[in-house]
């Protein structure tokens, strides 16, 4: 409800309470962001504030946003760039003794991650790398030719299966009736 007209204290008042924003703020959010990879949520904790009015001030003060914009670039940029190490393997300086007590520095290799190359793979190239859960029921053309060639082949195994005792007994019935007509001859 707007101020009565003729109210002498609510000139130049747009209303509403006065916004905790400073301009220091913006510094501060970009640092946050970019040293400790803090996201919006966490801002609005360390400010004292509503997730909304971090939005809201995204919106109302560019510097803020661009600060945001900055910090969270930095902080991306590390996390691929060690990301990037993890999977591809990377080299340590580490110290080890040998057996008469002498600490030498050594490089050792730590080996990369395939699984997690994958991963990486998939979210920056999912139309070539993207995890495909197969259905059955839907065959290739080659697939489903392969799969006719063998329900053939396994029908003519049965088939000659079936008809291999018929053809042993024809056979024994033939040598029998031949031996049979070659008695009665003799």
């Amino acid at each position: 409800m707007p101020a009565p007209k003729g109210n002498q204290y609510a000139k130049g008042n747009k209303g509403g309470r006065p916004t905790k924003y400073r301009h220091e703020y913006a510094e501060i959010a970009g640092k946050l962001c970019a040293q400790c990879g803090f996201i919006d949520l966490q801002l609005a904790q360390w400010f004292k504030v509503n997730i909304d009015t971090i939005y809201q001030w995204k919106l109302k003060h560019p510097q803020f946003a661009q600060a945001l914009k900055v910090g969270k670039a930095e902080i991306d940029d590390l996390i691929e760039r060690a990301t990037v190490a993890h999977i591809a393997g990377y080299y340590v300086t580490v110290d080890e003794m040998d057996r008469f007590g002498n600490v030498k520095q050594m490089q050792k290799w730590i080996p990369g991650n395939p699984h997690a190359g994958m991963k990486w793979l998939a979210a920056r190239r999912p139309e070539q790398y993207r995890e495909r859960k197969e259905d059955k029921r839907i065959l290739s053309m080659d697939d489903a030719f392969l799969q006719f060639l063998e329900k053939i082949d396994e029908e003519q195994k049965a088939l000659k299966a079936l008809n291999a005792p018929r053809k042993v007994i024809e056979n024994v019935i033939e040598a029998n009736a031949a031996n049979a007509a070659g008695l009665e001859s003799g």
